[in-house]
């Protein structure tokens, strides 16, 4: 007896909403992994941008504080000249900057360690981000409490808090804002604003990243990177020739303040 096809039981809407579910599925998996990918690039670059400050960025500070210094000696020897008052003007311009950037930034004491999440962390990082990221709520209040969520998550995870996320897992999944409402219609609307939301998110996404690899700081981490491979350390060799160049400079500054004895 010639077996008959099974009948197609469900709706067009279902269907659809069915479609519409696993794209957002496979969205959503990829959302998770360039924000775990850009939350790692920033950390990454910022405990690199502490060291930078605190081995080249404060000697920069010593060595344009002397040129200003210079620039200052110089311009008391010629006070008729502009153009050396000027070039003494923009030199303690530069240095004043220099040394409000290192003096802001530079971390004090013990190096900042480099940011390598353990695989753990950031299984946790992916299954919080999958449950409570603003880009899957459906309505705008909903996104808003979620970035609240969000903000939580990226703080810990910049922590290596495990049982911070742990805990923050723990709560959502008892919290209000972890149930989702029911009925078709209602269901296939949430999802496809889901679906543009993630879309968007994504974008943003691949915009900031290539903001962050076109600067001058990513570039920097490369070559440090890459020094590194070749058993160079690039930060110390900047140091070094900065060294170099202060003890220099501060011998034409002692020459040109013994001229005015």
């Amino acid at each position: 007896m010639e077996e008959l096809e099974p009948v197609e039981t469900r709706t067009p809407e279902e269907r659809e909403l069915d479609r519409k579910r696993a794209e957002l599925a496979e969205l959503e998996s990829e959302l998770i992994e360039r924000e775990l990918d850009l939350s790692t690039l920033e950390q990454d670059l910022a405990a690199f941008r502490a060291d930078y400050l605190r081995i080249v960025g404060r000697r920069y500070a010593t060595l344009d504080d002397i040129k200003a210094r210079i620039a200052a000696v110089r311009a008391s020897q010629h006070p008729n000249e502009q153009s050396v008052q000027e070039e003494a003007r923009r030199a303690r311009e530069t240095a004043d900057d220099t040394a409000k950037q290192a003096g802001n930034d530079a971390p004090r004491g013990e190096p900042l360690p480099s940011f390598e999440p353990l695989d753990a962390l950031k299984a946790l990082y992916r299954a919080a981000a999958r449950q409570m990221h603003p880009d899957l709520a459906a309505t705008d209040a909903e996104r808003t409490r979620r970035h609240e969520w969000m903000a939580k998550v990226n703080d810990a995870y910049r922590q290596r808090d495990e049982s911070a996320l742990k805990s923050l897992l723990e709560t959502w999944a008892e919290s209000p804002e972890s149930v989702e409402g029911t009925g078709i219609a209602s269901d296939l609307v949430r999802v496809i604003r889901q679906i543009a939301q993630v879309r968007r998110r994504i974008k943003v996404i691949e915009t900031m990243v290539g903001e962050i690899e076109a600067g001058e700081l990513y570039a920097l981490h490369m070559q440090y990177d890459t020094a590194l491979d070749d058993g160079r350390d690039l930060l110390d060799e900047m140091a070094n020739r900065l060294d170099m160049e202060i003890v220099l400079a501060r011998r034409e500054l002692a020459g040109l303040e013994a001229e005015q004895r």
